[in-house]
C-alpha cells in the first residue's frame, strides 16, 4: 500500500493541490480552496515546495521532484514523456507531439492523454497548442495556461491575446 500524502499551495494562479508517496508526485491539480495538509514524509514535502517556488520565480526551473511513474497506460507515458521535453518558452502541437512518438495520426489522441495529465506543471501540458496557434483545452483553465506560456515566455500567446483585447 502506498501512503499518498498532500500539500495545498497557494500559486499565482490559484491554489493547487499536489499528492505524493515517497517515490514522488501522484497528482498537481488546481483546486477552488485551500485544505489541511497532511505529511508522512516533510523531505519530499520540502522538495515539491521548492520546486513550486522556485517555478513561479523563474519558468527556466528544472524541478527536481520526481513523478512516482507509472501514472497512466502505455500510451500516455509515451505522450507525458514527449511533454517533458518541451522547453519552458515553447510549445508544440498535437499533431507534433503525436509524430514525435512515432504515432503521426493519433493526434486527437494525444489531446485525451493531454487531458488526463494528472501532474499539471511538471508535466508542462500548457505547452501543447492547436496546429493554427490557438489555446485549446487546459484542465487548469484556458486563462491559466495563456499565464503559464506569459511567465515561460512563450510568444505566441502574447499576440493571441492582443486580437482578443482589440474587440472588447
Amino acid at each position: 500500500m502506498i501512503l499518498l500524502n498532500f500539500l495545498y499551495y497557494e500559486s499565482p494562479i490559484g491554489i493547487i493541490r499536489v499528492e505524493y508517496s515517497d517515490k514522488g508526485m501522484h497528482s498537481l491539480q488546481f483546486v477552488p480552496s485551500i485544505g489541511e495538509n497532511h505529511s508522512e514524509n516533510l523531505a519530499m514535502e520540502q522538495r515539491i515546495l521548492d520546486d513550486l517556488n522556485a517555478y513561479f520565480q523563474n519558468s527556466e526551473h528544472r524541478w527536481e521532484c520526481p513523478i512516482a511513474l507509472p501514472l497512466g497506460t502505455e500510451f500516455q507515458e509515451k505522450v507525458w514523456l514527449a511533454l517533458r521535453m518541451i522547453p519552458a518558452g515553447e510549445a508544440r502541437t498535437y499533431q507534433e507531439i503525436a509524430q514525435s512518438i512515432g504515432q503521426p495520426k493519433a493526434a486527437q489522441a494525444v489531446g485525451h492523454a493531454n487531458a488526463q495529465n494528472p501532474v499539471l506543471l511538471r508535466i508542462p501540458c500548457h505547452r501543447v497548442i492547436g496546429s493554427d496557434g490557438s489555446m485549446t483545452g487546459y484542465a487548469g483553465e484556458i486563462w491559466r495556461k495563456e499565464w503559464l506560456l506569459n511567465h515561460e515566455g512563450f510568444e505566441g500567446v502574447n499576440q493571441q491575446m492582443t486580437l482578443f483585447a482589440d474587440g472588447e
